[in-house]
C-alpha cells in the first residue's frame, strides 16, 4: 500500500469511527463535546450516515486501487475545511467545528505530501 493510500485509508477509518458512529449512536452527546447543537436529531444522524458512506467509499477506493480518488480527496477535504471555518467565522456554527476543519486540513495535507512522495519514488530515473 502506498503512503497516499494508507493516509486515505486511515482517513476513511476516522470518518467511520470518529464521526459516523458517534453521530449515529450518540448524536447530542457528540455535538455537546464540540459545543455544537442540533435542532433535529434526524439531521445529525443523517450527517453521521453520510460521513460513514464517504469513509466507506474512501476505504473501497484504496482497496480497489482506484488511485485517482486519492488525489480527488485532497481538494474535497480542503473545501470541506474551508466551509466549516467559514460557518464558524460567520457565527452560523460553534467554534467546535474548527476541530473537524483542522483535522480535514491536516489529513488532506498528509495525503498531498504522500501523493508527491509516492510520485517521486515511482518517477523514472
Amino acid at each position: 500500500m502506498t503512503r497516499a493510500a494508507l493516509s486515505v485509508y486511515m482517513y476513511g477509518l476516522y470518518l467511520i469511527s470518529s464521526v459516523a458512529l458517534p453521530f449515529l449512536i450518540f448524536p447530542h452527546f457528540t455535538l455537546g463535546i464540540f459545543g455544537l447543537s442540533a435542532g433535529d436529531e434526524l439531521w445529525v444522524r443523517f450527517t453521521g450516515l453520510l460521513a460513514g458512506v464517504i469513509g466507506g467509499f474512501y476505504i473501497a477506493a484504496v482497496l480497489t486501487r482506484n488511485d485517482p480518488v486519492l488525489g480527488w480527496s485532497v481538494p474535497a477535504r480542503y473545501a470541506s475545511a474551508t466551509f466549516m471555518a467559514a460557518m464558524a467565522a460567520l457565527g452560523a456554527a460553534g467554534v467546535g467545528l474548527l476541530v473537524f476543519a483542522t483535522l480535514d486540513v491536516l489529513t488532506a495535507s498528509i495525503t498531498w505530501v504522500a501523493l508527491r512522495a509516492d510520485a517521486e519514488e515511482n518517477a523514472p530515473a
